[in-house]
């Protein structure tokens, strides 16, 4: 989804949520407790039930974190051993629960709650039921009605993390695939890759995928450095030499290194650029999967 659509689509949902409670960030409040820590709130004797009742509802999940924020609003995270986590809404006044949406797979944490009707999770873009992934991204759940007897309630939209260049990310499963391609492009970067020959079967099997990739940054240089689990290039980049951009707004050079059973992709970035962010995609033919790395300035 792009910048605009989502823009637009979350604009849509947000009016809603607005007729519904018109709770702005002025009046939210949000106070981080562990699981055991007894969390103050007035007024007890007007909700429909308490904190310590809705612990006992927690048999099987280990209660990760409790936060309170407004009057009578509580947000639970939780986890089940070998599940991802979930964050449960309770509205103690109307007794009304709801389960933010996100995948039930991999683990999220809360990047921000603007009010009872919208919250920002993180997604590390793992999951913990098989290999497949992502790079992080952000989950909007954005509350569209309010249904007591219902729990879909809110919607999760996906929007693209941008990081800080010295924040590291990473992804990726498949081993043993070929490096076979760099493409420089307006505001950053894209990496291809293809399988090794006499290796189609492993690399198409299941899914495609980007082999282990993970990013490090080195501030006295300029330079971030992607470290790709490959140990073979293709034959467009046997042998290439530093190439330099004078004319990329984000990029100066990059260079790549093959050491042992992996690929060292270095990018020396101008001083404009501030953050990036990294994405899988596949190509629409042959679903060969490549990364995008778009690079930005602070916003």
């Amino acid at each position: 989804m792009g910048k605009k659509t989502l823009f637009l689509v979350m604009a849509t949902v947000l009016s809603f949520s607005l007729i519904f409670n018109g709770c702005t960030d002025d009046n939210t409040k949000t106070v981080n407790t562990t699981p055991n820590e007894k969390v103050n709130i007035t007024n007890q004797d007007t909700f429909k039930f308490t904190i310590d009742e809705i612990k006992k509802k927690y048999t099987e999940d280990k209660i990760l974190n409790i936060n309170q924020f407004k009057e009578g609003y509580v947000l639970v995270e939780s986890m089940i051993e070998n599940f991802g986590n979930r964050f449960d809404l309770y509205n103690l006044k109307t007794g009304e629960t709801n389960t933010l949406p996100k995948s039930q797979f991999g683990h999220a944490s809360l990047e921000k709650v603007i009010n009872e009707n919208y919250f920002i999770l993180l997604s590390d873009g793992k999951d913990s039921d098989g290999p497949f992934g992502k790079f992080p991204y952000l989950i909007h759940c954005i509350r569209i009605k309010n249904d007591l007897n219902k729990n879909d309630n809110f919607i999760a939209l996906y929007e693209d993390k941008y990081f800080n260049l010295d924040e590291p990310v990473q992804s990726g499963s498949k081993e043993w695939d070929v490096m076979s391609n760099v493409i420089v492009t307006l505001d950053g970067l894209q990496v291809l890759f293809s399988p090794i020959n006499g290796n189609e079967s492993g690399f198409y099997t299941d899914f495609t995928d980007i082999p282990p990739t993970k990013t490090s940054y080195d501030k006295n240089k300029s330079q971030i450095t992607f470290e790709i689990g490959a140990n073979q290039l293709g034959e467009k980049l046997k042998g290439m030499k530093k190439v330099i951009l004078d004319d990329n707004q984000f990029i100066s050079s990059y260079e790549i290194n093959l050491k042992g059973n992996k690929v060292y992709l270095v990018v020396e970035v101008k001083d404009l650029t501030k953050e990036y962010m990294v994405k899988i995609m596949r190509l629409p033919e042959g679903q060969l999967p490549y990364f995008s790395v778009i690079f930005r300035g602070k916003q």
